[in-house]
C-alpha cells in the first residue's frame, strides 16, 4: 500500500508536468501574435519603400507588319550575351522594437543582341515600325535614378511601363533614331539604382548569361532553381557569382510562350528562373523564443527530477503544491524571456531570464530542503539545463545528436545514484523521518 502512494506522487508529477504545457502553449500563441505584428509592419514598410526585386532584361522589341493596314506583331530579341554586376549595400531600418533591412542595389547590364532576325525582314517586305528596348523590374517604385541606355555609343532615355506581356512592371526605350537595319550586332550599356526590401532576383534572359553580385549583408541566401558557381560570404558581405544559358533553363521559348498568351500577365516577374538572393536573419528572436518554447516538457521534467531525487535519496518530502510553484515558475521565464528580447536581443535576454529563474527557485528550494547547500547545488544543476538548452538552441544542425547525448547521460546519473534503492522500503523511511524535518525551521 505504502509503495502504491510513492507510485501515486510519480503519477501527480507527470500529470504536473503535463499540465505545465498550457502555460506554454499560451507563450506560443503569445509569441504568433507578435510575429503577426512584425510581419504587418514588415508588410507597411515594404508598402512605404519598396519590396522584393527582380530585374528582367534588356529586351529588344521591334514591332513588324506584312501591309500597311495589318495589325502591328512584336519580334522579341533576347540578348546574346548578358552581363550583370550587381553591387548592394544594406541598412537597417526600425520601426518601434521591429528591425528590417533594405537595400540600395547598383546594377550595371552590358552586352549585345544579334540583328540577323531584323534584316530578314526587312528582306521578306516587312514593314518595320519603331522598335524600342524594355527592362522588366518588378517594383519600379524603387527606382532611385533612371539613367539613359547606350546603344552603339547612341544614348536613349526610359519610360515608364515595359509594353510587355510576360512582364508588365518596369520600363522601355523608344529606339526613334536607330536604324537597326543596316547593323549586325547592338551593343548595349545600362545602369539600374533600385531600392528593394527582402530580396533581389535577375532572369537570366540572355542566350548566355552571368552574373556578379556583392553586397555587405553577412547572411544572404541563394534561392531558386540556380545556385551561384561560385560563392563567398564573410562577415562583412559575400560576393557571388552565376552562369546560365538557354541549354539549361530554355528561357527564350519560354519568354516567347508567355507573350503570346494574352491571358497571362507578370509571369516572369517571380520566375523561379532567377538568380535569387534573399537578404535573411539566420535566426530571429521570435524564431529562438518558439523554439526554446518546444524545450519547456524538457526543463520542466529535469527540474522535477531533481526534486524527487531529493525527496528519495534525502527522505525529503516536498508537497506537490511546491513543485507546482516550482513549474510555475519555470512558466514565467519563457514569457520575460520574450518580452526582453524583443528589447535587448536574444542572448542578453536568455541570460537575464534564466539568471533571474535560476536565482529566484534556488532561494525557494533552500527553504523547502532546509539547506541553504542543497539549494545551491540545486541552483547550478538548472543552470546547467538551461545552458544546455541555449547550446540546442544555437546548434539547430546538431540538436538532436547534442539532445539525445544529454539525455542518455542525464539518465545513467539518475540509475547510478538510485542503483541501491530499495524502493519498497523507501516510503517506510519517508514517513520516520517527517516528524524530524518538521522541527527544521526554515533558513
Amino acid at each position: 500500500m505504502k509503495f502504491n502512494s510513492i507510485t501515486l506522487k510519480i503519477g501527480l508529477l507527470l500529470l504536473l508536468t503535463l499540465l505545465l504545457q498550457l502555460p506554454s502553449t499560451m507563450v506560443m500563441n503569445i509569441i504568433s501574435e507578435r510575429q503577426s505584428y512584425q510581419a504587418d509592419v514588415a508588410e507597411e514598410l515594404t508598402q512605404s519603400i519598396s519590396g522584393e526585386q527582380t530585374i528582367m532584361g534588356p529586351i529588344l522589341v521591334v514591332p513588324y507588319q506584312t501591309t500597311a493596314s495589318a495589325k502591328p506583331i512584336n519580334e522579341y530579341i533576347l540578348p546574346k550575351e548578358l552581363k550583370i554586376n550587381g553591387n548592394l549595400t544594406t541598412e537597417s531600418l526600425k520601426r518601434g522594437i521591429y528591425h528590417f533591412q533594405k537595400y540600395d542595389s547598383i546594377s550595371s547590364f552590358t552586352g549585345h543582341f544579334d540583328l540577323s532576325t531584323i534584316g530578314k525582314l526587312k528582306q521578306s517586305g516587312k514593314i518595320i515600325g519603331t522598335p524600342y528596348l524594355a527592362m522588366g523590374i518588378k517594383d519600379p517604385r524603387g527606382l532611385n535614378t533612371v539613367g539613359e541606355v547606350m546603344l552603339n555609343n547612341q544614348s536613349f532615355s526610359f519610360k515608364p511601363g515595359t509594353r510587355l506581356n510576360s512582364f508588365t512592371s518596369g520600363i522601355h526605350a523608344p529606339l526613334t533614331e536607330l536604324n537597326l537595319a543596316q547593323k549586325t550586332t547592338l551593343d548595349f550599356a545600362l545602369n539600374l539604382n533600385l531600392t528593394g526590401t527582402g530580396r533581389i532576383a535577375y532572369v537570366p534572359i540572355g542566350e548566355n548569361t552571368a552574373l556578379q553580385l556583392e553586397g555587405n549583408w553577412p547572411n544572404p541566401k541563394f534561392v531558386g532553381e540556380r545556385s551561384p558557381s561560385t560563392r563567398n560570404v564573410t562577415a562583412q558581405g559575400f560576393v557571388a557569382t552565376w552562369h546560365s544559358s538557354w541549354f539549361a533553363n530554355n528561357l527564350n521559348q519560354t519568354f516567347l510562350d508567355e507573350e503570346a498568351n494574352e491571358a497571362t500577365h507578370n509571369t516572369l516577374a517571380d520566375t523561379t528562373y532567377s538568380f535569387d538572393t534573399e537578404l535573411i536573419q539566420t535566426v530571429d528572436h521570435y524564431q529562438l523564443n518558439e523554439r526554446s518554447v518546444k524545450y519547456s516538457i524538457l526543463l520542466v521534467g529535469m527540474t522535477f527530477l531533481c526534486f524527487f531525487l531529493f525527496e528519495v535519496l534525502k527522505q525529503l518530502r516536498v508537497h506537490p503544491i511546491q513543485y507546482a510553484l516550482v513549474g510555475v515558475a519555470l512558466s514565467v521565464f519563457y514569457l520575460l524571456l520574450l518580452a526582453l528580447s524583443e528589447q535587448i536581443g536574444f542572448k542578453w535576454a536568455y541570460v537575464i531570464a534564466s539568471a533571474a529563474c535560476v536565482t529566484q527557485i534556488g532561494f525557494y528550494v533552500s527553504h523547502i530542503l532546509h539547506s541553504f547547500k542543497r539549494g545551491l547545488y540545486f541552483s547550478i544543476f538548472l543552470g546547467m539545463v538551461y545552458t544546455a538548452i541555449y547550446a540546442l538552441l544555437q546548434s539547430e544542425d546538431m540538436a538532436l545528436l547534442i539532445g539525445s547525448i544529454g539525455l542518455f547521460i542525464v539518465i545513467s546519473i539518475v540509475m547510478i545514484l538510485t542503483r541501491r534503492l530499495n524502493w519498497y522500503a523507501l516510503v517506510s523511511g519517508m514517513e520516520a523521518n517527517k516528524t524530524d524535518y518538521s522541527a527544521h525551521p526554515p533558513l
